[in-house]
């Protein structure tokens, strides 16, 4: 079995293929939703299009969970998955739908992210000599 380093980095590629294909799962499930029904062939359509949502949700899960086992923590492969499939639903969203965003959209998202690399942050010295201790007084 390979060995995989538990640098900050380790992963993190994986995590984004993961978010295109959660953007791409997302795509394929708005466009099933608003296919029209009434025919045989629009039908089959539909069907199509949600069998492949299935397939890109499952391999982007595939890709989500081989960035944690060669991640060291869970909290960086969160962050550059939501941020990878934030930002592609954006162009996405803008390019196939014609969507805009707002300020406040690009705002919140931001904040999202930034809690969450707040989150990662936590100094690994200190929680190191918290669990030394802990294991002294035991």
């Amino acid at each position: 079995m390979e060995e995989h380093g538990g640098g900050a980095g380790s992963g993190a590629h994986l995590a984004v293929i993961a978010g295109i294909f959660a953007t791409s799962g997302s795509l394929l499930g708005k466009l099933a939703g608003g296919a029209d029904a009434s025919s045989l062939s629009s039908l089959f359509l539909k069907g199509v299009l949600l069998i492949f949502m299935i397939v890109c949700n499952t391999i982007g899960c595939t890709f989500f969970v081989k960035a944690l086992h060669a991640s060291g923590s869970s909290l960086p492969i969160t962050i550059a998955s939501a941020a990878t499939n934030y930002i592609c639903s954006a162009f996405v969203g803008y390019i196939v739908f014609d969507e805009s965003t707002s300020l406040t959209w690009w705002c919140g998202t931001s904040l999202v992210l930034l809690g969450l690399m707040l989150i990662c942050n936590v100094p690994a010295e200190k929680s190191a000599s918290a669990i030394e201790e802990k294991l002294k007084h035991q």
